[in-house]
């Protein structure tokens, strides 16, 4: 808990939220094990209805998320007396002179305030699953296989149990911003250490928390992220029996998902030089990204031949590739030091 900033009310009422997303995913996902044993379907309304319920809480979390956003743009300024605002802007001036992007100066008027996007640290999970489960709802009403919609129930428990114990955003909120600003808010020191304060949370909020590409790279790789795991579960399906229904709606999941990702990295690149300048093209995110887009091309392409001998489960192998080089991607900003790492 901040000492500066409230989050009780976020807390207590986003906890129960993430209560009772784990506890209807846990009892889909039973449903879907046991339905992926049966050769007829068991219960699919109920499991219809457990399924529109977990994606709408997953939908009204992420409205709070929203809320607590708007919360720290309109209470958290940088506030600064007038001197030390002129003072400043006069060392912004001088940096500004010499460097590729300059920062705006300091305006008193309007001091800077954080406008965050919604898929920061713990809270990327929460918006990459909650994609998912609105990508799960539309593939239920799509196909009828009773076993590929209990393979959508089993992934969407997988998800929920990691994000609940793992990686929920109502139990550890921001940890990082909020122990990066607490020093301007909780500490009153010389007028000099304020400023050499404010000059380690400026560039960093321009930069990074304030960036437009911030509200554009980030959400579209994570939808893509979503659309690689329905691909993965038609791949699955596609390797034990050619079920064209389900290979159609793996192949249309796959160019939303491709078309996302190749605009999300594109997009990534001028911000990259615009965050870090010229030395990030070895980034191991970067990397293990490119790998990932290479397979999802060579999948597409193979799409174009699947009638022939083969390439059907060829095809069907990449899909389930490209899946393992999603994980890869993403444990990547864990393991390996780098701009994307998350340690």
């Amino acid at each position: 808990m901040t000492e500066f900033f409230d989050l009780h009310l976020f807390q207590t009422l986003g906890q129960p939220i993430m209560v009772a997303i784990l506890a209807l995913s846990v009892l889909l996902g039973l449903h879907g094990a046991v339905n992926l044993c049966r050769p007829e379907p068991w219960r699919q309304r109920e499991a219809w209805l457990g399924l529109v319920a977990t994606t709408t809480l997953f939908v009204i979390g992420f409205l709070l998320i929203c809320w607590l956003h708007l919360r720290i743009y309109l209470e958290l300024p940088l506030e600064m007396t007038d001197q030390l605002a002129d003072w400043l802007n006069r060392q912004l001036a001088a940096a500004n002179n010499s460097a590729s992007y300059g920062m705006p100066l300091y305006d008193k008027s309007n001091p800077p305030r954080y406008v965050i996007p919604m898929w920061i640290e713990n809270e990327k999970y929460y918006f990459w699953f909650m994609c998912y489960a609105l990508m799960a709802v539309a593939a239920w009403r799509r196909l009828s296989s009773h076993r590929f919609r209990a393979t959508l129930l089993v992934l969407l428990t997988i998800q929920t149990t990691i994000l609940f114990f793992v990686s929920n955003p109502f139990t550890e909120t921001l940890p990082k911003f909020f122990g990066e600003i607490s020093p301007w808010f909780t500490v009153n020191p010389a007028p000099m250490a304020r400023a050499g304060i404010f000059m380690k949370l400026y560039p960093k909020m321009i930069f990074y928390y304030n960036a437009h590409y911030m509200w554009l790279h980030p959400p579209m790789l994570f939808i893509a992220y979503g659309c690689i795991t329905l691909t993965f579960i038609t791949s699955l399906f596609m390797l034990v029996r050619r079920q064209l229904e389900i290979e159609k709606l793996g192949y249309d999941y796959a160019k939303l998902g491709y078309f996302m990702l190749t605009l999300g990295m594109l997009l990534g690149y001028p911000w990259a030089l615009k965050a870090w300048g010229p030395n990030w093209w070895w980034d191991p995110k970067i990397c293990s990204s490119i790998m990932m887009w290479a397979i999802y091309s060579t999948y597409l392409h193979t799409r174009l031949y699947a009638n022939k001998p083969i390439m059907w489960y060829f095809s069907s192998i990449l899909g389930i590739l490209c899946f393992a080089a999603m994980i890869f991607t993403f444990l990547a900003s864990f393991f390996f030091p780098g701009e994307h790492t998350f340690q």
